[in-house]
């Protein structure tokens, strides 16, 4: 047995040799450890070969042909995880390169053609999730691209031209509670919009379309805080009809849309005297109280959910809320209370937990935030605190959002003077310059392990100067040089812009 080995290894030396290959050649650093190992044709390196860190920990591993980087080659930090998968051809990047973190999960997935990123590009969470999708051309993004919570929830489409951002629409978010806000898209399971409109703690508000699965508009819904306004302008269409006694006496009074109740209806007896009224929306009751013969609510209300199950308390004076008002969620516990004067809140208001716990509390002026604003999480922890004046943020603000931390001031609404934003770990995320909303001076921003990443200066809110950008390990990437928000140098090559175009 031990002269079959002998002689395979005899002839396997014998067919490298006969095909310029030397055997397995070693070279070794001033230590004595290995720093790589392969195959050698004609004197260079061919075939197979590895390299390794001075400790010995393997370091990079691929082939060669013809002496030029060839297939898929593994480059490994010095703690033996993947760092990189590399797919290359005569030398040059081709096909898929793969960037993984400590952990060996993907971050980053790309095409390249002839060594330049040309296709699509994918990008991933520390846990796996894909984070967002785009397009390179020669190098740089183009055209749409799409990012994507870790749900799978689409949050915001963007649009690059010669890599920079020239469009972004933010969509599908979540509050600090984990309730929707702002615009949301929703799709029926082929991908055509199903409805679209304005989300505010959770609520909707303001107008929504809603479509068929044709994408064709179906029908458009106005909401207030989450309840239905049915004495819209769209109201009008709907049939006015009465309900009987069968003495012929007036039983009930209201509109109709598609043979279902919707709307205010006003209740009689059987002697004509109003004994009520009611809300209904599609046939279903969500409010009782009185209504004057203008169809207008007055005195005592109860508003209903959809179940039944009460949903808010309060009065109107000629169909306006006036007074105390309180909210509910549907097992009964306090949402949300506070007061109405001619239908806008005022004075203090309350917002609380499902558990009961407070959730935020906010003062009112003639219907706008006006005094003290604090919101806190479901630990008690302060993650909004401070003051508005007529609607606007005003003074000192303190904002915690997840990881994120901003501090700075407001003056009439907008950021005003130094703005720091910090990582949950304390490190410094981004500290700048803003003059009623503006960027101004310098700007910079920090990777969570404190190492820089961006920084560059503002005038009159736009980019000026050279910008620099790093990566996580402190190495210059890219050198960007504006002129008044115009994009003059990269990497000191000067771009040409357009000349502008003379009029006719």
């Amino acid at each position: 047995m031990k002269k079959i080995i002998q002689i395979s290894l005899i002839a396997f030396v014998l067919i490298l040799n006969l095909h310029g290959f030397s055997q397995i050649t070693q070279f070794r650093y001033e230590n004595g450890v290995v720093s790589s190992e392969g195959l050698m044709r004609d004197g260079k390196p061919d075939g197979y070969w590895k390299t390794y860190y001075p400790d010995g920990g393997l370091k990079t591993e691929g082939n060669r042909l013809n002496f030029k980087l060839d297939s898929t080659w593994k480059f490994y930090r010095e703690d033996s995880t993947l760092e990189r998968m590399i797919n290359y051809r005569e030398d040059l990047k081709n096909g898929w390169e793969k960037v993984f973190n400590g952990k060996n999960v993907l971050l980053e997935e790309f095409v390249n053609v002839n060594g330049i990123k040309n296709g699509e590009a994918r990008y991933y969470y520390d846990t796996g999730e894909l984070k967002k999708v785009s397009q390179f051309i020669n190098n740089k993004e183009e055209g749409k691209a799409i990012e994507y919570d870790k749900d799978g929830r689409i949050i915001t489409n963007l649009v690059y031209k010669s890599g920079f951002i020239y469009s972004e629409e933010r969509i599908n978010r979540l509050d600090l509670n984990g309730d929707r806000t702002g615009i949301w898209r929703d799709l029926y399971p082929n991908g055509v919009i199903k409805e679209e409109g304005n989300w505010r703690y959770g609520k909707r508000n303001g107008v929504f379309k809603f479509f068929n699965r044709k994408g064709e508009l179906d029908r458009l819904e106005k909401y207030e805080d989450g309840v239905l306004v049915i004495d819209e302008a769209s109201t009008a269409i709907l049939d006015l009809r009465s309900e009987y006694y069968e003495t012929g006496k007036v039983k009930s009074t209201g509109p109709y849309r598609e043979g279902k109740k919707q709307g205010n209806f006003r209740e009689y007896d059987e002697n004509g005297r109003e004994t009520g009224g009611a809300l209904f929306d599609n046939d279903v009751k969500v409010g009782e109280g009185m209504i004057d013969s203008l169809g207008r609510r007055i005195g005592s209300w109860k508003l209903f959910y959809h179940d039944g199950t009460l949903r808010a308390t309060g009065e109107y004076k000629e169909g306006l809320k006036e007074g105390p008002w309180q909210y509910y969620y549907q097992d009964g516990k306090t949402e949300q209370k506070g007061v109405y004067k001619a239908d806008l809140p005022t004075g203090l208001w309350q917002w609380y937990f499902p558990d009961g716990k407070l959730h935020r509390e906010e003062n009112y002026r003639k219907g706008k935030e006006d005094g003290h604003a604090v919101e806190y999480d479901q630990n008690g922890t302060v993650v909004n605190e401070g003051d508005f004046t007529d609607g606007n943020k005003t003074g000192p603000w303190v904002m915690t959002i997840n990881d994120h931390h901003e501090e700075g001031e407001y003056l009439d609404g907008e950021r005003n003077g130094v703005w720091i934003w910090t990582y949950n770990n304390g490190q410094k995320a981004f500290e700048g310059e803003f003059e009623s909303g503006i960027p101004v001076n310098k700007h910079r921003f920090w990777y969570a392990n404190g190492q820089l990443y961006m920084a560059g200066s503002y005038q009159g809110g736009e980019m000026d100067g050279r910008w620099d950008y790093y990566n996580e390990i402190g190495i210059l990437e890219l050198q960007v040089e504006y002129e008044s928000g115009q994009v003059t140098k990269i990497n000191g090559t000067k771009i040409k812009l357009p000349e502008a175009q003379e009029d006719n």
